[in-house]
């Protein structure tokens, strides 16, 4: 008797569930590697570029290697995620690495400014870059719990009660958590820009 393996079955696409793409991920599908791409891919590339300041080659970069990394952990453990801000998590993470490196690639159009209130042109180039790099080094100076908060309600959109269940606090302390790195990260730029 010959034995025979089934690969795990999909739904179609587009009607997966996130739990069911992981799942099948998991099994080694192809198929449902390839579905968490084509769901996701194009808001986490915009979401790395908004993060990165701007269109750059960077920010196709980081998610490619977001990706990566995403697959092989989800092959590796058995742990429960949340698909989506698990790999938005990811993506930052890798945008701010890209970020703290001296020299970065751009794709950036010369009819595109970096600043919308300023002028195309190299001087709002550096002027946006020196604000990035002081906004990067900001957050980096706030304590954990604070850039925590401050990163999942700016850049990934979660509300306070989402925040606070990550975080282990209530509602109100995230808000707190978060008011508190505005204000750090604000104090910084105002301490950068005099």
């Amino acid at each position: 008797m010959v034995s025979m393996t089934t690969s795990p079955r999909l739904p179609r696409a587009g009607s997966a569930s996130d739990e069911a793409l992981v799942a099948a991920v998991r099994q080694g599908s192809e198929a449902a590697v390839n579905a968490v791409v084509r769901k996701y891919e194009p808001m986490l590339v915009g979401y790395a570029r908004t993060v990165l300041g701007g269109q750059h080659h960077d920010a196709e970069e980081c998610v490619q290697d977001a990706f990566v990394r995403a697959f092989r952990a989800l092959r590796g453990g058995e742990q429960e995620i949340a698909l989506k801000p698990w790999l938005h998590a990811i993506v930052r993470n890798r945008c701010l690495d890209q970020l703290r490196k001296p020299h970065r690639t751009t794709d950036l159009a010369p009819h595109e400014p970096l600043l919308h209130d300023l002028g195309p042109g190299p001087v709002s180039t550096i002027a946006r870059r020196a604000e990035l790099e002081h906004v990067v080094e900001g957050l980096e100076a706030l304590p954990e719990r604070q850039r925590r908060a401050l990163v999942m309600h700016e850049l990934e959109d979660r509300s306070h009660s989402q925040i606070g269940r990550v975080l282990g606090v209530s509602t109100g302390a995230s808000k707190a958590l978060v008011c508190r790195a505005r204000r750090g990260v604000a104090e910084r730029l105002g301490r950068a820009a005099a």
